[in-house]
């Protein structure tokens, strides 16, 4: 399943939501590497002067060092492969995205890095944007088990898309759910054409046709998925207006979903789907991203 799984821990809790999801994330073949950073400005020197707080810096070190290996042995106790990294660097999303990059993890787990008004710190949507691996962002309690994973996928390609990360995003929803042994919903929302006019469409109702097709093109590609056709759900309506219902009704506790970089502020920007539901709901995300980030 994964082979390598990157876990950013966020306090010295063997049981904080990010270790509760790695191990549910986690199988006899996998090798767990709990990773942290520590960077203090102040022991950095003074006047250039680096040596004068080198004991302290070391210090420091040792002391996350520590931590994150009493974190390692909670996969080591529960049979899984494990070791413990921290390092003197900083930011934080860019150290992540290079060990993971270096360790050649196929998952990072973290949990968003900051407290911040209203959704996501800077560092988290860096990390989402640069991470050469599926992120997990866990914003659950982690206590549950997932009992409902929604992949949320767009088989007509909207906004430029990629065709192939469709096919990621079942992919990796296959894999969860094989994992977890909860059930698998894969949701395409639409706007009906004639929301934008009676000269498009005359209806705000969507048409039979055009449902027809978007019914087709879904299940083709869970027919392509290996994913059973009944997991299908066709929804007219905004995706994170949707995702949002389905989490009120208890029927989403993980979603799958893809993230793009877009246009000249890709450092910035990530589709608005992507940006609404990461800001807004209450539950983990898993982000899956194409190959090579557009920019």
């Amino acid at each position: 399943m994964f082979k390598k799984i990157l876990v950013i821990p966020n306090s010295d809790d063997p049981n904080q939501p990010v270790v509760s999801r790695a191990l549910l994330c986690a199988d006899a073949a996998t090798d767990v590497e709990v990773f942290d950073a520590v960077y203090e400005p102040l022991l950095e020197g003074y006047l250039g002067n680096k040596e004068i707080y080198e004991r302290l810096r070391n210090r420091v070190l040792r002391e996350r060092r520590d931590r994150v290996q009493a974190l390692a042995k909670v996969f080591t106790d529960a049979g899984y492969g494990a070791s413990a990294t921290a390092l003197w660097d900083h930011p934080l999303d860019r150290v992540v995205a290079r060990e993971a990059a270096s360790k050649h993890a196929d998952l990072v787990v973290t949990a968003p890095m900051q407290s911040h008004v209203g959704g996501l710190s800077h560092s988290d949507w860096q990390l989402v944007l640069t991470c050469p691996a599926p992120v997990l962002l866990v914003k659950s309690d982690g206590a549950p088990k997932y009992r409902h994973i929604v992949a949320a996928v767009d088989p007509f390609h909207a906004h430029a898309k990629p065709a192939d990360l469709d096919s990621l995003i079942l992919s990796y929803a296959k894999r969860l759910q094989a994992l977890t042994g909860a059930g698998l919903t894969v949701l395409h929302c639409f706007t009906p054409m004639g929301y934008f006019g009676a000269d498009l469409g005359g209806s705000s109702i969507p048409r039979d046709t055009e449902v027809q097709d978007r019914q087709h093109a879904l299940h083709d590609l869970l027919r392509a998925a290996g994913v059973d056709g009944r997991a299908a759900r066709l929804v007219a309506g905004a995706p994170h207006a949707v995702l949002d219902e389905m989490i009120e009704r208890g029927e989403a506790d993980l979603i799958v979903m893809g993230a793009l970089a877009r246009g000249r502020l890709a450092h910035l920007l990530v589709g608005s789907t992507a940006e609404r539901v990461l800001h807004r709901s209450n539950v983990d995300v898993f982000v899956v991203k194409p190959p090579t980030i557009e920019t």
